[in-house]
């Protein structure tokens, strides 16, 4: 399955020269971090992947990849983090996509055929299974062909204010109003609207505020009663591969709706 990477309006990056040391640890030190949400550094990089070079060698790529701006360095802390372009890389080149599984699919498809007479009921539906599913903010949007864009409708926020990107007063305070003036995630969710499949917009390719912390996956939606857009809003270390799969997902069992 291929994703477009960035939304429109945002330029495409230019590819560094990495060899495949430097691109085997980028996805190391990503998918560590995704999943630790802690800085990561070269001794659990070599002991968690098994790999056979020297600390210092992984060390000395970790340092060419921060020069490069696809780490970062925090001050208090031996190890590294990605960066909004590290992350953007890996979206781009490195991920390797994991399918929806058979068992969630069922249970997908299960929540999905409920009775939703309703385009509200649609939107409520699909908001809450994908922000069960996701573990992250879900955001829909559908309504009739021919007919006004009729809001956007909300799940989930439980799941994002839980993230420990989110933990700062003042990253609490921005989300906490942009979930209570949503005009922005709307605007950037409509982008998603004529999308050939699920893609991703990372960082400041989003806008400012709340936004610049967070990623959007989202895919557009078109069926014979409505049109729209789905996605899940998140801090920009989330686990791109199991998201881009499920919001493609749940758009396709969406728009076979009658």
């Amino acid at each position: 399955m291929g994703y477009p990477s960035a939304n429109n309006q945002t330029k495409p990056m230019l590819r560094p020269n990495l060899n495949e040391r430097h691109r085997r640890i980028l996805k190391f030190v990503v998918e560590s971090h995704v999943m630790r949400a802690e800085p990561v550094g070269s001794q659990y990089v070599r002991m968690a992947y098994h790999l056979s070079i020297s600390p210092a060698t992984i060390r000395s790529a970790m340092k060419r990849l921060e020069e490069e701006g696809f780490l970062d360095h925090p001050h208090t802390s031996a190890g590294r983090v990605p960066t909004e372009r590290g992350y953007r890389y890996y979206v781009d080149s490195l991920m390797e996509p994991e399918p929806v599984a058979p068992a969630t699919r069922r249970a997908l498809n299960k929540e999905l055929a409920r009775s939703a007479a309703t385009l509200d009921e649609v939107q409520r539906l699909a908001a809450r299974v994908l922000a069960k599913s996701s573990g992250q903010l879900a955001v829909v949007a559908v309504w009739p062909w021919g007919e006004p864009h009729s809001g956007v409708r909300i799940g989930g926020a439980e799941n994002i204010a839980a993230q420990p990107e989110f933990q700062t007063a003042d990253r609490l305070r921005a989300l906490v109003t942009l979930l209570a003036e949503p005009e922005p995630l709307t605007r950037a969710l409509d982008t998603f609207m004529d999308s050939g499949g699920a893609r991703v917009t990372i960082g400041r390719e989003l806008g400012e505020g709340a936004m610049e912390a967070c990623s959007l996956i989202g895919t557009g939606i078109a069926s014979t009663r409505f049109r729209g857009s789905l996605g899940v809003l998140g801090p920009v270390r989330m686990p791109y591969p199991r998201l881009l799969s499920l919001v493609s997902y749940i758009g396709e069992r969406l728009a076979e709706l009658p």
